[in-house]
């Protein structure tokens, strides 16, 4: 019996990891009220769970506003920036979708479209929790989140389809998963992303 509870047993790992993640989600929530601070914030949730896939947890609340403080600047703008092109990427789709005829060059334009928001997806997953890992500038992290969501094609679309699953089955199935909400996706995405980074690791 003494193997079951101790907390070594995997299950009691696992699920001390998700009440790391539920913490997390409490304090992402929170920190990104100002709406400004979401790059923070979400750099902050994917420094603790890199540290979580690895199991380097410690003390969350404290990694979390660690992190958070020291990329703040760097967070703040990528995430306006991101915020910006997203807007951009919308209001193209809106217009596309309210035209009435469509030629060839419209579905041409289309495609380019598509190509540019699903590399915009790609990047998303990649830019804060580079951030959160490595000293870059800006303009670098932009870049290697660029270049590693290309280079990374398979481990790339399986993130955009695990978080567009988690979001389909706690709309449609179980809400109860939406408690864990976007940290939930960050730790699902850092293993394949700590994967990837150790690659780099030597190099960086």
């Amino acid at each position: 019996m003494g193997g079951i509870f101790s907390i070594e047993n995997p299950v009691w790992r696992f699920i001390n990891k998700l009440l790391h993640v539920l913490l997390l989600n409490v304090l992402w929530i929170v920190c990104s009220i100002p709406l400004f601070t979401i790059g923070a914030s979400t750099t902050a949730v994917y420094y603790v769970t890199l540290k979580l896939v690895r199991d380097e947890e410690g003390y969350t609340t404290k990694s979390f506003f660690d992190a958070f403080k020291t990329n703040f600047r760097q967070a703040t703008v990528l995430w306006l920036i991101l915020a910006a092109v997203g807007a951009l990427i919308g209001a193209d789709l809106a217009v596309y979708m309210r035209s009435s005829s469509i030629s060839v060059f419209g579905m041409v334009l289309m495609a380019a479209f598509f190509a540019v928001a699903v590399i915009y997806l790609f990047m998303n997953i990649y830019v804060f929790a580079l951030l959160a890992r490595f000293d870059n500038t800006i303009r670098g992290t932009l870049k290697n989140a660029f270049l590693m969501s290309i280079r990374h094609l398979p481990s790339s679309i399986s993130m955009i389809a695990s978080n567009i699953i988690l979001t389909a089955i706690g709309f449609l199935a179980f809400p109860p998963i939406l408690l864990l909400g976007l940290p939930l996706m960050a730790f699902i995405n850092s293993w394949f992303l700590v994967k990837i980074f150790d690659r780099y690791q030597v190099r960086e």
